[in-house]
C-alpha cells in the first residue's frame, strides 16, 4: 500500500498534487462529456465553441486520484462553483488544499477545497470536496 497515503499522514494545509495539475479542454473531451451526457444543445456548437460547466466532473476525477487515498473511500459531498465559461483549447491548472479532518462515527473525513484556473490566472471553478478516507490497512 505505499502508493497510498495513511489518514494520519494527512495534514490540514496539504496541497495536492505537489504542483497544479493541467487539464486539456479539447474537442474530444468535450463532445465525449456531451454524448456521456445525451446533451446535444446548440449551445456547444457555437463559436467561439464553449464546453459545457459540469466538464468540471471529468477533471476532478484526476484531481481526486491525486491525493492519493486508499481504496474504499467515499465521496460524500461536493460544491462547485463556476465562474467564467470554458472554451475549448484551454488549459486549466487545478490544485487542491485539505482545509479540515476530523473523525464522525469512528470515520475519518477529510475536507478539501480546490481551484482550476486557466492559463492566464483566472478563476474558472472552485468548490469543496468531502471525502471518507478509505482503510489505511
Amino acid at each position: 500500500m505505499a502508493d497510498y497515503r495513511r489518514y494520519d499522514e494527512v495534514s490540514v494545509g496539504d496541497a495536492f498534487p505537489a504542483e497544479p495539475l493541467t487539464f486539456a479542454v479539447t474537442e474530444g473531451v468535450v463532445d465525449g462529456f456531451l454524448r456521456a451526457t445525451g446533451n446535444d444543445g446548440a449551445a456547444y456548437r457555437a463559436t467561439p465553441r464553449r464546453a459545457p460547466s459540469m466538464i468540471a466532473s471529468v477533471y476532478l476525477i484526476d484531481l481526486l486520484m491525486a491525493r492519493r487515498s486508499p481504496p474504499g473511500g467515499i465521496h460524500a459531498k461536493q460544491a462547485i462553483r463556476f465562474h467564467r465559461a470554458v472554451e475549448i483549447g484551454e488549459k486549466l491548472a487545478i490544485q487542491a488544499s485539505v482545509v479540515e479532518k476530523y473523525i464522525r462515527k469512528e470515520r475519518p473525513y477529510v475536507v478539501s477545497d480546490f481551484e482550476a484556473r486557466g492559463e492566464d490566472g483566472s478563476l474558472v471553478s472552485s468548490g469543496r470536496i468531502t471525502s471518507i478516507w478509505g482503510r489505511d490497512q
